[in-house]
């Protein structure tokens, strides 16, 4: 990838690395799950640890020929998807599912359309069990359920 280039993803895991590092899980329009290294994103001008949370659409830029991308840029696109109570858990749920079904660098552009719109319709109001049945459909539609590998 072109550092140059910003592509839309959203952060599906994030933790600690080292003293002022977060390590990230992306999920991305045009690459699919990357791992990410944010350098110093919790230390510095702007701490860029706050914009790099779950249900944030982002832009992003990333280098690195390794499975783990350094991740140069990261911009807000768009609004952030106030999650709180039960719809805070079911869009931790539909992240462990791109976790364990996706597999890294495995783009699926329309799962990434449809995930951002599931966070969509839960931030709104609808009924969470039809937004999670939705998604889980749209994942049996792309074929993943049946290349899971078992979860113990």
């Amino acid at each position: 990838m072109n550092a140059d280039t910003l592509i839309p993803a959203c952060v599906i895991h994030r933790r600690n690395y080292r003293d002022t590092s977060l390590l990230l899980e992306l999920f991305t329009l045009k690459e699919g799950r990357v791992p990410a290294i944010a350098r110093g994103a919790k230390t510095g001008r702007g701490n860029r640890a706050a914009l790099l949370q779950p249900f944030s659409p982002l832009m992003v830029s990333l280098r690195g020929r390794g499975e783990i991308q350094q991740l140069l840029q990261a911009e807000p696109e768009g609004r952030v998807y106030g999650l709180s109570g039960e719809r805070l858990y079911c869009g931790f749920y539909l992240n462990e599912l791109l976790m364990r079904l996706v597999e890294r660098r495995d783009p699926y552009p329309r799962l990434y359309v449809h995930y951002l719109d599931t966070l969509s319709r839960l931030a709104g109001g609808e009924p969470a069990d039809h937004c999670l049945r939705d998604f889980e459909l749209n994942l049996l539609g792309t074929g993943l359920w049946s290349t899971a590998r078992p979860y113990c």
